[in-house]
């Protein structure tokens, strides 16, 4: 139950986010908003044993952090790019080997890949089983590619799969 509350909560909080409101009737429609769609995912999505709640929470705080990390890294790439009329880097696309990756988990990496300015998400080739980026410095794809192994390994993993 106690999960049920946390996502309504956070529902709740991006629903008053995008209002830009904190008028009570805004607050309790949010919040009943919230509750009703939290509820409905949860009976909606198959009952799991999470024995390891607090694990979970700290690798989710650690992969805010790489994003935003990736993030401020990424717009320094961007100004360089721009400021230097790209002399030096070598935009290109870059194939990211999906391993296995459910459609969540693809998901969910398309969002933090594409929060970082240099780096956009393109496709998802599922015949080839490739995750397609484009990148404003390609010239060593093979660091990409064990950036984004990483990530997922050491991270990512444990707060999606």
């Amino acid at each position: 139950m106690t999960g049920v509350l946390v996502r309504a909560a956070a529902l709740a909080s991006v629903y008053l986010l995008v209002l830009t409101s904190l008028k009570w009737g805004d607050v309790l429609t949010a919040a009943a908003l919230g509750l009703a769609v939290a509820l409905a995912l949860r009976a909606a999505s198959p009952a799991r044993s999470d024995a390891r709640p607090l694990q979970r929470m700290w690798a989710a705080a650690v992969v805010a952090g790489e994003t935003a990390k990736e993030m401020a890294v990424g717009s320094v790439r961007v100004a360089r790019f721009c400021l230097r009329a790209g002399r030096g880097e070598q935009p290109g696309m870059v194939e990211i080997p999906r391993e296995g990756r459910s459609r969540r988990a693809v998901a969910v990496w398309g969002v933090l890949t594409g929060e970082a300015p240099d780096e956009i998400v393109v496709d998802v080739d599922e015949e080839r089983d490739v995750l397609i980026t484009h990148l404003i410095d390609a010239h060593d794809p093979d660091a990409v590619r064990a950036r984004h192994r990483r990530n997922r390994e050491e991270w990512q993993r444990k707060v999606i799969e």
